[in-house]
Formats: C-alpha cells, sequence, structure tokens
C-alpha cells in the first residue's frame, strides 16, 4: 500500500514539474483594475497615462500579441530606438516593463527574461498617441519615436 502512494505521488510531482516548464506563448500581463498608471519613454520625452479607459484598451491590445518565439534575455533589449512601457501596479506603483520596437519588419513587444511579441497595427497607435505630449495636437511627428504602425 505504502509503495503504491509513494508511486502515485511521484507521478504527481512529475506530472507538475513537466507542466511547469510547459510555455503558454502568451504575455504576462498585470489586470488591468491593478494597474494604476502608465508611463511610457520614447526617446527623451515621457509622458503619464493614468486614464482607465487608455489603460485597458492598451492592456487589451498587448494581450493579443502572440509569441514569435523569441526569448528575452537582457534587461533591456539591444534594439535602437525601443520606447520603454512602464504598468504601474499599486500605490504607490511598483512598475512592471515592456519595450517596444521594429525588428526585422515586425512590431515586437518585449517583456524582459518572459518573451518576444508580435502586436497588432493598433497597439502601436494606441503607444504613439500616449507619447506624443499633450502640447502636439499630430502625432505623426512621433512616428519617428515610436518606430511601429506608421
Amino acid at each position: 500500500m505504502k509503495t503504491r502512494l509513494l508511486w502515485i505521488a511521484c507521478g504527481l510531482l512529475l506530472a507538475l514539474a513537466l507542466t511547469g516548464c510547459g510555455r503558454s506563448g502568451t504575455i504576462v500581463l498585470p489586470a488591468a483594475a491593478e494597474v494604476t498608471a502608465v508611463r511610457v519613454t520614447a526617446g527623451d520625452a515621457v509622458t503619464l497615462r493614468t486614464d482607465r479607459d487608455w489603460i485597458e484598451g492598451f492592456l487589451q491590445r498587448a494581450a493579443e500579441a502572440v509569441s514569435t518565439g523569441g526569448e528575452s534575455v537582457r534587461d533591456v533589449p539591444d534594439q535602437p530606438g525601443a520606447v520603454r512601457v512602464e504598468l504601474g501596479i499599486g500605490e504607490p506603483p511598483d512598475w512592471s516593463v515592456l519595450y517596444v520596437y521594429e525588428a526585422d519588419g515586425i512590431c515586437c513587444l518585449e517583456q524582459p527574461y518572459t518573451g518576444i511579441y508580435q502586436g497588432d497595427e493598433a497597439l502601436w497607435k494606441i503607444l504613439a498617441a500616449a507619447a506624443a505630449p499633450s502640447t502636439v495636437a499630430d502625432t505623426d511627428v512621433w512616428q519617428e519615436v515610436i518606430p511601429c504602425g506608421s
């Protein structure tokens, strides 16, 4: 009886270990309700967004990003012009970081040490609108800074 229970326990542990090693291929994002602010840094421009609708829209689009299969092995991607997107969780915010850049003709969203994902053009338009300071009405000026979605 003890041997049988031991085999069952070992089988369960092995199944749990193998399940934990599998990657789902989806980006890991906090729930929109947890995010209190999004800080976008494009070049020298830094913009802070706290509008709930904008945050929910951005996170929804980011969650739709598809894995490229690429690995993220650095704190900061080695891509010129990468835009830093920080998700603030809680008060005061604890910041979670994503990077957006163009590589090989596709727009990438990289989560350090988690993976590299490809998003759609709508995500980049939302991001470009966020990066443009309120004093600049024409967000096309920011296409040089926000590389994707142009």
